[in-house]
């Protein structure tokens, strides 16, 4: 089984995230709700891909903590936000190797987009 890890700083979001992986099959592996609680938690499990908002609560936001966890490792990593600014979607690109949804996210489009990374084929 696949292994997520949720970076969301809105706990009913990401419980109702991790019921909604588990259904697809997925194995939840923890969940933040700060970049500080993300880099713990990197430590101790070893997902197979990364679930995260672009805001979270702490001094850094997703797109840093991204940036930092793509220097040592290309682990995928799924954008989930309500945010289409320019420059949002501009670092999402620029870091390589990671995907975006707007919020609220359709479950459909998730699936795949999860499935094709597990594949290898995104």
């Amino acid at each position: 089984m696949k292994k997520i890890l949720i970076i969301e700083d809105e706990a009913i979001i990401s419980f109702g995230y991790r019921l909604q992986l588990e259904q697809m099959g997925f194995e939840v592996t923890g969940s933040a709700a700060s970049s500080a609680e993300a880099e713990q938690l990197l430590r101790e499990q070893q997902p197979d891909a990364i679930m995260m908002d672009v805001y979270l609560k702490g001094e850094k936001t997703g797109l840093d903590l991204a940036r930092e966890i793509r220097t040592s490792d290309k682990l995928p990593i799924v954008f989930l936000t309500a945010s289409n600014k320019p420059e949002i979607v501009e670092g999402i690109r620029d870091l390589g190797g990671c995907h975006y949804l707007l919020k609220p996210v359709d479950l459909d489009g998730l699936n795949q987009v999860l499935h094709r990374i597990m594949r290898g084929d995104a």
